[in-house]
């Protein structure tokens, strides 16, 4: 075919030289780097209207080679430019190979001839190209069910079985050669994959392929956070470690009990990447209580150091957490809370009664994209790293990477507690905070602080609540509306309930006027025993004590709910007069016995006694005073002379007392 370019026309479209795409050809060999500067100068001498021959006199190059050189360069590239001096580059096309002639049978040890005959065959069946391409990036449109990440050998036999029901004869291509076009059609599967890079991370990638995908794009962030304050990150990371807790047996012995894997909640600060706050969960799963807690700790709570057991271990000079270092830091408030979109189910306690009390702006975050929340997944990252995974306890970062042999065992041999592992990670979170970095232009996350807030002249001013004290930490907690019950013909004084228990105080049971009224009561889910209520135009009544025993040992609401779920399965008998917090201690104890002497601990049991001790500022134990134990017997379980009050479940659930 002649070719045909019109030079006036090109260069009349042809955009100015300078604003030609960069090209640097310094990494290519010296001579095909003389070879290219020769077609740059001719390229040049045509956009200076120079004519043919005065090119060839200079360069060498004929009218036919320059016309074809300035088509390639004035030519539209991929990327939507022109190929600019790129298309002088020896081998350079424009577009890939078209097979022309017709694919003629092949002999069985012929070699060559099949060039281009995917594409041929593609382009004489354009309908099974679309197939076999959402096949790969499994686009739904095309293909009903797709498979997740295909191979290539499932994907050519989705190529063969289609091109059978079309009609393709054994005398054609492919099924004329030995593989049936295998080779061709993996080759197709992965330039389809590398030219489509981001949906095949989408269609393809794991989780966190898929999480990396949204960084490194070099957008900016649409909410940016410079300053600090600006933003905190929280997040729960479940650690990859087993510990053990000690129990004095009855025969004053000391046992090992396995607990279950533990979480981690951390509330790091976005600009500084300083963690104020943080918080262990005895528990399986994290609650709205727990986050809660960790932000109350964050804005009320002033850290000290802890009295340090392990020999060695002391705290850096430099460490610590803001709240005790700078005085400045001390109770303020961030304007955005990043959460994870998997506590989404939290929003409850944190959305309604929290954020209102601050006043920040809470910012679900997509579920699985950790990207959200870079500094609080490094933190974790990093005391996993410098932890957890080094414990010979460690269950790994993941099943099949990591874990010891014998966690379980490894954590009893070693003795491995979990009040010395609480130890160690106050001390590695006030180490990190005192640790320079590059993020932070190889300062410390606190001489960030300190720079910004400290000094004569801060540069920033931190929000604070406008109350101190108990006045503070009152606002950070869940408020509930309570109605007061009771009667002057029956005689019942005063009193409200919440979960199933009933409060009353000396000034609510003289304030008959206030039947039938509700209460605004301000609930610290860490302590049920007394709540703080208000009446509904502001005045304040006080503190509402709970009646019968529930006042007696600490306890919170996750104990209270797992207390009433036994004896709603008459397990535990609730009497008037006995703890019912004791009773469900020496439960746990009795199951933990049991567990023991059978030679298989329960996790689960010891997990739960340990929440509970350690709510209730007591030692987990499992030995039991037995003068106190046959008392405690009697008044639980023994029907004694004097008639006594139980709670008795009713069928809706709900409990009332009857005289027994």
């Amino acid at each position: 075919m002649k070719f045909t370019w019109k030079k006036k026309a090109a260069l009349a479209s042809a955009p100015p030289v300078n604003e030609w795409p960069a090209f640097d050809e310094s990494e290519l060999c010296k001579e095909d780097q003389e070879f290219i500067r020769q077609r740059k100068e001719a390229v040049q001498l045509v956009l200076k209207n120079k004519t043919y021959a005065e090119i060839k006199e200079v360069t060498g190059f004929g009218a036919s080679t320059v016309r074809k050189m300035m088509a390639v360069c004035l030519a539209r590239a991929s990327d939507g430019q022109i190929m600019g001096f790129r298309g002088l580059i020896p081998f350079t096309r424009l577009n890939g190979n078209v097979r022309r002639n017709p694919i003629n049978p092949k002999r069985r040890h012929q070699q060559g001839g099949m060039s281009c005959a995917l594409q041929a065959t593609l382009a004489r069946f354009p309908q099974l190209e679309k197939q076999l391409r959402a096949q790969i990036l499994k686009e739904k449109k095309e293909c009903r069910i797709p498979e997740s990440k295909i191979k290539g050998a499932t994907l050519h036999r989705i190529f063969v079985s289609e091109l059978r029901s079309l009609g393709v004869t054994d005398t054609e291509w492919p099924f004329t050669t030995e593989h049936k076009g295998k080779k061709s059609v993996v080759a197709f599967m992965r330039n389809i994959i590398d030219n489509n890079y981001e949906q095949a991370v989408r269609s393809r990638g794991d989780k966190d392929a898929k999480a990396h995908l949204a960084t490194g794009s070099g957008d900016r962030r649409i909410i940016p956070f410079s300053e600090p304050y600006d933003a905190v990150e929280i997040d729960a990371y479940h650690i990859d470690a087993l510990f053990t807790v000690a129990f004095r047996t009855p025969e004053g012995a000391e046992t090992e009990a396995v607990l279950e894997r533990l979480w981690l909640i951390a509330a790091v600060e976005r600009s500084s990447s300083a963690v104020i706050a943080y918080r262990i969960v005895y528990r399986t799963e994290v609650t709205a209580s727990d986050v809660a807690a960790v932000i109350r700790d964050a804005i009320v709570k002033k850290w000290v150091p802890k009295q340090l057991t392990i020999p060695g271990l002391t705290y850096p000079k430099t460490g610590g957490f803001p709240s005790g270092v700078l005085p400045e830091a001390c109770g303020a408030i961030w304007t955005v809370t990043l959460l994870d979109g998997a506590l989404a189910h939290l929003a409850n306690l944190i959305h309604d009664t929290v954020r209102k009390e601050t006043g920040f702006v809470v910012n679900w975050g997509a579920p699985g994209h950790f990207e959200r929340r870079p500094n609080v997944e490094r933190t974790f990252k990093r005391i996993a790293d410098d932890l957890f995974l080094r414990l010979p306890s460690t269950t790994g970062s993941n099943p099949r990477s990591g874990r010891a042999d014998d966690a379980s065992a490894a954590a009893k041999k070693y003795k491995i507690r979990a009040d010395d592992v609480a130890q160690l990670i106050d001390v590695v979170f006030a180490e990190h905070n005192g640790l320079p970095g590059e993020g932070n232009y190889f300062n410390s996350p606190l001489d960030v602080l300190r720079y910004h807030l400290a000094g004569a002249h801060p540069r920033t001013m931190v929000r604070r609540l406008p109350f101190w004290g108990t006045d503070r930490a009152r606002q950070l907690q869940r408020r509930e509306k309570c109605f007061v019950r009771g009667s002057v013909r029956s005689g019942r004084k005063p009193y409200i309930q919440y979960q199933n228990v009933t409060y009353t105080s000396p000034v609510l049971r003289q304030s008959g006027a206030l039947i039938g009224t509700p209460l605004i009561v301000y609930i610290d889910d860490e302590d049920l025993r007394t709540l703080r209520a208000f009446t509904a135009n502001g005045f304040d009544l006080g503190i509402l004590i709970a009646k019968g025993a529930w006042n007696l040992t600490k306890h919170d609401l996750s104990t209270r709910k797992a207390i009433f779920a036994l004896a709603s399965k008459r397990i535990l008998v609730l009497t008037e007069n006995s703890d019912p917090v004791q009773i469900y201690f020496r439960y746990l104890a009795d199951q933990m016995e049991k567990s023991l002497q059978s030679g298989k601990a329960s996790t689960k049991e010891a997990t739960e006694l340990v929440r509970v001790a350690r709510n209730a500022d007591v030692v987990p134990r499992l030995h039991i005073d037995h003068a106190q134990t046959d008392i405690n017997k009697q008044s639980a379980n023994v029907q004694s002379e004097k008639p006594r009050l139980l709670l008795v479940p009713r069928s809706d659930r709900r409990y009332k007392v009857r005289n027994r």
